[in-house]
């Protein structure tokens, strides 16, 4: 709720969060069965998740880099947000001190994992970072509407990841860079030659709690859209971001109202259906095309003038 208030539109109104919007982040009768009743860990996962978004709106990096690394060293799924946590590192300190954090991250998981790692290093991360698992299609909750065979095949798998990556690609160049006025071109270039004090000082000023919240949550949402299978305890990665995106998009309230129980009600159908999942698979793309559509900048023009005669 923190994160959520933490947010202001800077548009000529100087929108924020509306209070019936925190309604919704309790009402969740999956979620309670997840915190409650299961003992998943996910929820230490989604604790990490939080806690990194507050400490970048806060703009604690270095903290925000340590509350990532230990969410992720509890599941891999976090790296589903890394695409936008790495934007955000670049936009706020420029190539170095991003790289800089990025090795923190690489520290930490060898900390966590080193009294396994130096006994038997190739077991540990075959395990830790289960990239070839195979999944069972019975336990499904996204994807139960195609066919089994389907499901399995690794021509699906690879179809997904292709949706999965052409997707970060456009919302990285077309809505979290233009977002401080750059390109993918301005990111390769800084590699090489990294922007100078005055022109890093302006990026980085488009590192707002709006910006934090719309491409980390944007980044989760559709990572679980193209995720291969979703099960019931990852839908506490997704109750308490379907309110803000949903409302950031700028729909109205009746359909974020209504977006938002249809979603609710699909996870808990037990075990899940083709109408179920179709409504899991709907509710994510919503969201996801919604806040493309909403976030587009006014012009590409206004988005460079703060850089104009920066450098």
């Amino acid at each position: 709720m923190v994160c959520y208030r933490n947010v202001n539109l800077g548009d000529r109104n100087g929108r924020k969060v509306p209070p019936w919007l925190y309604f919704l982040l309790t009402l969740s009768k999956r979620l309670h069965s997840i915190y409650v009743l299961r003992l998943f860990n996910d929820c230490f996962v989604v604790l990490g998740l939080w806690t990194m978004i507050y400490l970048l709106q806060r703009r604690q990096f270095t903290l925000a880099t340590i509350a990532f690394s230990l969410g992720l060293g509890v599941k891999m799924s976090l790296l589903l947000i890394l695409p936008a946590f790495g934007v955000l590192l670049f936009l706020a300190h420029g190539t170095v001190k991003a790289i800089s954090l990025a090795g923190l991250i690489v520290i930490i998981q060898a900390l966590i994992g080193w009294e396994f790692l130096h006994v038997k290093t190739n077991s540990y991360m075959g395990r830790a970072f289960e990239l070839g698992r195979v999944f069972t299609y019975k336990w499904t909750v996204n994807w139960r509407f195609i066919d089994e065979e389907t499901f399995l095949s690794r021509k699906f798998a690879i179809m997904l990841i292709i949706g999965h990556i052409l997707t970060i690609i456009v919302f990285i160049e077309r809505r979290w860079l233009r977002a401080a006025g750059l390109q993918l071109a301005d990111v390769v270039q800084a590699l090489g030659k990294p922007f100078g004090p005055m022109k890093q000082r302006v990026v980085a000023q488009s590192v707002t709690p709006d910006l934090v919240m719309t491409s980390v949550l944007t980044a989760n949402a559709i990572g679980m859209l193209f995720a291969r299978s979703l099960h019931y305890q990852f839908f506490s990665w997704l109750s308490w971001t379907t309110p803000y995106l949903l409302w950031r998009a700028k729909l109205h309230p009746i359909l974020v109202v209504g977006i938002y129980f249809a979603q609710e009600i699909a996870w808990n159908v037990y075990p899940s259906t083709s109408l179920s999942s179709i409504t899991v698979v709907s509710c994510l793309a919503l969201q996801v095309i919604a806040i493309y559509l909403a976030t587009a900048p006014k012009t590409q023009g206004d988005a460079k003038i703060n850089h104009s005669h920066v450098e």
